[in-house]
């Protein structure tokens, strides 16, 4: 996840995905809000696995440019056990492989503080 100062301006054609990583310091509170911004399935696992496939197929977004920024990311999985955070957070780097995706969107997470 890249870390930056500010928000940065996107084009209309991108669909851009806003999660308050104060608000998600566990998985358990990080699914429900990635699921609801990113137009999850209600079939969606609520699990690693489950988070890769869904975020490989975001097609439903109806454009091929998605970014996930995550506000506060120094708050983000916090309260997680250091290798479910890592593990979270190199699920978010697999899929923003072009190899990995299903769906031909171009994914990016972005990290910034909010000012």
């Amino acid at each position: 996840m890249k870390i930056i100062d500010h928000k940065p301006d996107f084009p209309p054609s991108v669909f851009v995905a806003e999660i308050d990583g104060s608000k998600a310091r566990t998985l358990r509170a990080f699914y429900p809000r990635i699921s609801k911004v990113l137009l999850f399935p209600d079939y969606f696992g609520k699990n690693l696995d489950a988070l890769f496939d869904c975020l490989c197929s975001l097609e439903v977004t109806g454009k091929q440019e998605v970014v996930l920024l995550i506000h506060h990311p120094s708050s983000f999985l916090e309260k997680e056990k250091a290798e479910k955070k890592e593990a979270a957070l190199q699920v978010l780097r697999e899929a923003e492989k072009m190899e990995n995706r299903y769906d031909g969107v171009h994914f990016k997470v972005i990290g910034y503080h909010r000012k």
